[in-house]
């Protein structure tokens, strides 16, 4: 079994135009945030062997705090800046199999594309302070796993996404509500769609039925009033 960790960095300053993108730091809530999530992470009991991050300063800054909490090395990959699906999926396949559980600090949209194809759910989004647990039933990280990855752990200050540990007690209504909704995303997408595409048809059928009625109330050529 291998366990994989996924972890958008935390919000940047943009405040400095003159600024490259790879330059831009964590604002000072992104500073906070790094901290407040390395903690929350560590809190999981997560074994991690291995931290990997994009050398960009957002997401290195949010690296160093989970290297202090984990009192691990940050090993910087410039494959992880602006990488998509393959370029990530490289970057994990070349991973040493004596890492059972590693840590990737990266950037949208790559990070929740590659959760979609790790897990097949393919509504998943990763905000910013974002971190998805997925669990991979694999022996090595060279072997195929699209689809094959269980969302097992998941945390976010922003509470944009799943914010607790699977099969930890839920008190508050608005996380459950928050777990209902991402767990049901698929399904309250293509009800949506379903229902608005119902409408659509009712509309069509009852303006087609009133131009009808309108028709035949209308006089004939010809005719006497």
């Amino acid at each position: 079994m291998k366990t994989l960790v996924l972890v958008r960095h935390a919000k940047s300053d943009k405040t400095d135009p003159s600024l490259r993108d790879f330059d831009r730091p964590l604002g000072r809530n992104g500073e906070r945030d790094a901290l407040g999530l390395a903690e929350r992470v560590a809190a999981l009991g997560l074994r991690v062997n291995v931290l990997i991050s994009s050398p960009a300063v957002r997401a290195l800054s949010t690296a160093e705090a989970f290297a202090k909490k984990l009192s691990l090395p940050v090993n910087p990959d410039v494959r992880i800046y602006e990488a998509g699906l393959n370029q990530l999926l490289a970057v994990v396949h070349g991973m040493d199999d004596r890492h059972g559980t590693a840590v990737l600090v990266g950037h949208n949209p790559g990070l929740s594309e590659f959760l979609r194809y790790l897990t097949d759910e393919n509504y998943a989004d990763l905000p910013a302070s974002g971190v998805a647990v997925i669990d991979l039933p694999l022996k090595s990280w060279r072997h195929t796993f699209d689809g094959k990855g269980v969302l097992k752990d998941s945390v976010n200050l922003n509470s944009e996404y799943l914010g607790i540990r699977s099969g930890a007690p839920v008190h508050d209504w608005r996380e459950r509500c928050r777990i209902w909704q991402f767990e049901h995303a698929k399904h309250i997408y293509l009800t949506t769609v379903f229902v608005i595409a119902l409408l659509v048809v009712l509309g069509i059928v009852g303006l087609a039925m009133h131009v009808g009625i309108d028709s035949s109330a209308m006089p004939q050529q010809g005719s006497r009033r």
